[in-house]
């Protein structure tokens, strides 16, 4: 009777859930390379091996990499992956197993063998039925890995020193008590489970500043849109109030998608910069793409698509807005704590003096304000580099210094020729300014050996380890 029961709804489930698999196969595909399943040997009925099936949702390969199991942060983990854990949906797959009489809908976790051998004579009892995708221990266990102590270095050796004996336990008890009625409540109950605990309450308290965030690109995402369909519509709403609701919703749930998916919203305020820009800019088109898409294939044809992409501009700008003004709010106690920045010239206005006034510019805790750059290309001099102003030659440093009441000189080494570094040290020396030799980053990690020569000083030689 169970085994009617099993292969009834697992094959109904499947076909149900076909439009669900096929969409989280091609996810898997184009977020990462790899195969759609995980497929890995567990231990079945009466100690028989099957492989099992999953979404895959680590790295290609990332069981030969570490730890059989999963740890907490697994940087093996995907970015899809991530969402399909978060829901439980790797799971599915499993309906596959109990199809082909492998598995139950209800019964015992299925475990690795590496892990059975450590099962004591009457813990084996729990391999006497089916394993299944529903358990007692699935249940109880589902944020197993919230008991992982933060640091554990062997979580294999804490697994099952602290946690296997205890599911054991649950399962032994499952199968001594095992009744059709009492399946369909665990299954019921780890239906519900699994959607409760998609909402996690001390992860929400931990994340609260990220969901405000969301909740905040909710509001901009819905005043965008309705913006744009009244420019779309000269200031006119469309005669049926109803007739942009539905495309109105549809981007209010694809856009936080797009966004958590490009990763827009595990960033630091802080440091808010140009690949976040570039994150955003990904998620609002992508979404705009899927948005429309969508609007035409459920029958809103009439529907203008210029309101996409008058909303695809807007809500850039809006988005973009409040982020910059988070990093500007996040960053005001530092700013006013400290003393006022001091003029800075950057001798060199190739990639390494970029590289250098970038960093200047962005770093808050900085002294130091770039006020212009020394450059002998005679094509650079007026031109504007992050709206820092290239002054001229190393003819114009002199003036430059008194004029500006420089405080500080940052010589990039990789944007001089041989000889001009000495000439300007030694300018600098004669008006009693302080000057910094500095390579470009991209000397430093493109070099093995690196030397940098100031008179007066040892040289300082940093040496890559092989």
């Amino acid at each position: 009777m169970k085994r009617f029961f099993d292969c009834g709804l697992a094959v109904l489930g499947l076909i149900f859930l076909l439009p669900l698999l096929l969409l989280v196969a091609v996810m898997i595909k184009l977020d990462s390379t790899g195969p759609v399943f995980f497929r890995q040997r567990r231990v079945g009925l009466n100690g028989q091996l099957f492989a099992i099936f999953k979404f895959r949702t680590m790295v290609d390969g990332a069981y030969r990499m570490g730890s059989r199991l999963t740890t907490k942060r697994d940087p093996r983990v995907t970015r899809v992956g991530q969402i399909l854990r978060w829901f439980k949906i790797d799971e599915l797959p499993q309906l596959i197993n109990v199809a082909i009489g492998e598995m139950s809908l209800i019964g015992p976790r299925p475990e690795d063998p590496h892990f059975v051998q450590f099962y004591t004579p009457a813990q084996r009892v729990a391999l006497s039925v089916r394993p299944g995708i529903v358990g007692p221990s699935q249940i109880l266990g589902r944020d197993e890995l919230e008991s992982y102590p933060e640091g554990l270095k062997d979580t294999e050796r804490y697994y099952i020193d602290h946690i296997l004996s205890e599911k054991l336990g649950r399962d032994m008890e499952y199968v001594k008590t095992a009744t059709l009625s009492g399946d369909l409540k665990l299954l019921v109950h780890g239906l519900w489970v699994t959607l409760r605990g998609a909402i996690k309450t001390k992860y929400l308290w931990r994340r609260r500043r990220r969901i405000a965030l969301i909740g905040a690109d909710l509001l901009l995402s819905a005043l965008s849109f309705w913006v744009a369909v009244l420019i779309r519509y000269e200031g006119d709403w469309p005669d049926d109030p109803r007739f942009a609701l539905p495309p109105m919703l549809i981007v209010l749930l694809a856009r936080p998608i797009a966004l958590m998916y490009y990763g827009a919203y595990q960033g630091i305020p802080a440091y808010f910069g140009l690949w976040d820009v570039v994150a955003m800019f990904k998620a609002v088109s992508l979404s705009a793409v899927v948005t429309a898409g969508i609007t035409f294939f459920v029958g809103l044809q009439k529907f203008p698509r210029s309101v996409f992409a008058i909303d695809w501009a807007l809500v850039l700008f809006l988005l973009g807005s409040l982020r910059y003004g988070l990093r500007g709010w996040v960053r005001r106690d530092v700013r006013q704590q400290q003393p006022r920045k001091q003029p800075a010239l950057i001798v060199g206005a190739g990639s390494g003096g970029e590289q250098i006034s970038r960093m200047l510019l962005e770093d808050p805790l900085s002294p130091y304000r770039p006020i212009g750059f020394i450059d002998e290309s005679a094509d650079r001099w007026g031109s504007l580099i992050h709206g820092i102003r290239v002054l001229g030659g190393r003819a114009e440093l002199p003036l430059a210094l008194s004029a500006n009441d420089v405080k500080a000189v940052f010589v990039c080494l990789s944007d001089l020729q041989d000889g001009e570094a000495q000439e300007v040290m030694g300018m600098c020396e004669r008006k009693g300014v302080d000057y910094r030799v500095v390579p470009s980053l991209t000397d430093l990690l493109n070099t093995d050996v690196f030397t940098v020569e100031r008179p007066g000083y040892a040289p300082q030689r940093s040496a890559a380890r092989r």
